[in-house]
């Protein structure tokens, strides 16, 4: 079967043929995962979420018009996806936090040690990025992580391309400052180390 494009597979899930609406599926879902999966702490709810991008697009997709990329109107539904998301974490503030607690109890440790290491730098990193007001963090992941155009960002987030570059800037700004706390944390506790010993 010859690869068809995405606005093919959308043509014909709308001419009846659901069963090729598990290419779109496939094409995309690593890409949309990996995305949610940065702005939400736990992987299950990534999983879910992700889920739910899929199953509202295909509910919404006579309304796709094509006058943007497939790729960006599946972006700007998984974000709207991800605050919704976000809104209800505020009105159930317990499940958030035991979603935290089993991300934790998951990790599983018998590792070899240097790819223990490399995984809290990984997670230091996160960490500090999951720290960022989600305005902040959202333009930085869709930019750096996602290689996203600022026209990109403008069409997905709905937002002017000169609040994009502010965002941004602000974004890099804290992300460099909360690095450079935590560095002059680890090398006082270090220093510390040294003298007692």
């Amino acid at each position: 079967m010859e690869q068809l494009t995405d606005e093919q597979i959308i043509e014909q899930v709308r001419q009846g043929q659901m069963e090729v609406y598990r290419m779109l599926v496939d094409r995309h879902q690593g890409y949309i995962y990996t995305i949610i999966r940065q702005m939400v702490d736990h992987t299950e709810t990534a999983e879910d979420l992700t889920q739910e991008v899929f199953v509202k697009m295909y509910r919404s997709i006579e309304g796709y018009r094509g006058d943007a990329k497939l790729t960006t109107w599946l972006y700007r539904l998984t974000v709207n996806v991800v605050q919704d998301y976000r809104r209800s974490l505020k009105r159930r503030p317990l499940q958030s936090a035991m979603a935290k607690v089993k991300d934790w109890l998951s990790y599983n440790e018998a590792q070899p040690e240097e790819q223990i290491i490399s995984r809290e730098e990984r997670d230091l990193k996160w960490q500090l990025i999951a720290e960022l007001p989600d305005k902040y963090r959202l333009i930085l992941i869709l930019h750096y992580l996602k290689e996203f155009s600022y026209q990109e960002i403008a069409e997905i987030t709905q937002m002017p391309i000169k609040t994009i570059e502010t965002r941004l800037y602000r974004a890099k700004k804290m992300l460099q400052e909360r690095w450079m706390e935590v560095e002059r944390i680890d090398y006082q506790k270090y220093n510390t180390q040294e003298k007692i010993t």
